[in-house]
């Protein structure tokens, strides 16, 4: 299996928690994942961004809080940086985990990706460019009636089509916001590093927006 290849899982869990966007801090992956586990998350997503550029050092402790909390994750551009400097700050094990770690995933018929899922076309561009209203249109033409969740922008949004525009609305903390099976979205989860995270409810057909700070 080749790194742009898409991961496709079937979870039994109907409440999964994701998180993206750490940035080298593996404090809050483990608050994060704690928290999911006490509101019944069955598992944990990363969306990728686990590590930092600019801290090389922390990347070992936070590949073993996903590995402690057997936390699901993708790369993001941040992981993939450090991959291409083979920093000597980073153990071979360490830096075979964040090669390992797959660009997109796909849960039923959800899509998982740092940023945008074309990685088949683009290659590891999808891990940093920016979801531009082009490639959301482009996502519901190519994939109608399924769900993406993504990391990268830092910004809490839900995305879907509308008849003359795109329909953007900005998520808030401790409100659910229907996601109901077939219904065409774009999800971005917001950073961890600023302590938000997402919950989606499969069975209550819901996502939620986690400002741990509040917990």
């Amino acid at each position: 299996m080749t790194s742009t290849d898409t991961k496709a899982e079937q979870p039994s869990a109907t409440k999964i928690g994701m998180m993206a966007d750490s940035h080298g801090d593996a404090a809050r992956i483990a608050t994060a994942a704690e928290y999911f586990r006490t509101c019944g998350c069955g598992l944990s997503v990363h969306l990728g961004d686990l590590c930092d550029t600019t801290r090389p050092e922390t990347a070992e402790d936070c590949i073993n809080r996903l590995i402690t909390h057997r936390i699901m994750a993708i790369r993001g551009n941040n992981d993939h940086t450090l991959l291409l400097n083979c920093s000597a700050l980073i153990r071979p094990e360490i830096m075979a985990t964040l090669k390992g770690m797959p660009l997109s995933r796909q849960i039923g018929s959800a899509l998982l990706t740092h940023s945008l899922p074309f990685a088949a076309t683009l290659g590891p561009r999808c891990m940093s460019e920016d979801m531009s209203p082009a490639y959301i249109r482009r996502f519901f033409e190519e994939y109608p009636g399924r769900q993406l969740f993504r990391g990268h922008s830092h910004q809490p949004e839900i995305v879907q089509p509308g008849e003359a525009a795109l329909c953007r609305e900005k998520l808030r903390p401790n409100r659910l916001y229907p996601l109901k099976s077939g219904q065409s979205a774009v999800v971005t989860c917001g950073a961890l590093a600023e302590g938000r995270c997402l919950i989606w409810d499969r069975q209550q057909e819901t996502i939620e927006l986690i400002s741990l700070s509040d917990v």
